[in-house]
């Protein structure tokens, strides 16, 4: 189940000061934003009302580092970017605003926490900012679990997602393939293969649950240990004996076909089977049009 995410407001950041009017331009965003992307749209529909009704809710912001000179203080967001750069695009000059003693942690936690609670964070957007809270600041993920309101294996889940590869982050980020596609090829093996699996996926509308039963194959197939002499099971360590200009093929080959391919060398080299990843007689068909084979 999933907790409660905490309200994001200044009662838990330490000796938070009165309300006051700040120029825009002091404010600039905070550097652990976990969203990348604003529609236009919705700051448009925000700044409208914005011209209207004024800003209804104060940003949160704390001191920021003065380290680079000049006289005209500055601050950095925690929480609220969004109505600030609304305001900015109705045109005012200046905004409420409440200063804050905060930490980059806290800092970097309220960010998230307020982008959590609107609901339409990307989910690979949600994925780096939950890895990043756990890493810039040694947290396990139970530790962030608590801290943002999800459980602990929610959040390990989300962020199993930065490993997908940048061909299937950018079908997910074009909503070709949804967040339940990429949970699913996640239980493939990574690389090439994986990458043409969520490739066809998106082109031929796979549901979720075909997709799941196709990386579980998959994921079998590359699991059962490759046969070695005399058809005994090849150890890890003879694994490793691979020669380099037979790796170096398999990855080529790997490459061009866009499936995982594996040389299974007997011997002394002379022999062996090549073994070619399939997902489906219509990924069968496209491979043996590649290796120009054409069935009579």
């Amino acid at each position: 189940m999933t907790a409660s995410h905490p309200s994001p407001d200044s009662s838990n950041i330490e000796q938070a000061k009165a309300l006051e009017e700040l120029q825009i331009d002091q404010i600039h965003p905070n550097k652990y934003q976990p969203r990348r992307t604003f529609e236009h749209g919705s700051l448009q529909r925000l700044a409208d009302s914005i011209q209207v009704a004024g800003v209804m809710q104060p940003v949160l912001v704390r001191e920021a580092d003065a380290s680079g000179g000049g006289t005209v203080r500055r601050y950095e967001l925690i929480a609220g970017e969004r109505r600030w750069r609304a305001a900015k695009l109705a045109g005012l000059s200046v905004i409420p605003a409440i200063i804050a003693r905060a930490s980059d942690e806290e800092s970097a936690e309220w960010a998230l926490i307020e982008n959590l609670q609107r609901d339409d964070l990307a989910p690979m957007e949600k994925a780096w900012a939950l890895r990043s809270l756990a890493e810039k600041f040694s947290l396990t993920h139970g530790e962030v679990a608590g801290r943002v309101g999800l459980d602990r294996s929610s959040v390990t889940n989300t962020i199993r997602l930065t490993e997908l590869e940048p061909e299937i982050v950018a079908l997910l980020d074009q909503r070709r393939l949804s967040l339940g596609h990429a949970k699913a090829l996640l239980t493939a093996p990574g690389g090439a293969g994986r990458i043409e699996m969520g490739r066809r996926a998106a082109e031929e509308e796979w549901s979720v649950r075909k997709l799941e039963r196709m990386a579980s194959a998959a994921s079998s197939a590359v699991g059962r240990e490759a046969p070695g002499v005399n058809g005994k099971s090849a150890s890890p360590e003879r694994a490793l004996e691979k020669e380099a200009g037979v790796r170096d093929l398999e990855q080529q080959l790997t490459q061009y076909l866009g499936t995982k391919v594996e040389l299974n060398v007997m011997g002394k080299g002379e022999k062996g089977k090549v073994v070619i990843s399939f997902f489906g007689l219509d990924h069968f068909d496209s491979l043996m049009s590649k290796i120009g084979f054409q069935s009579r």
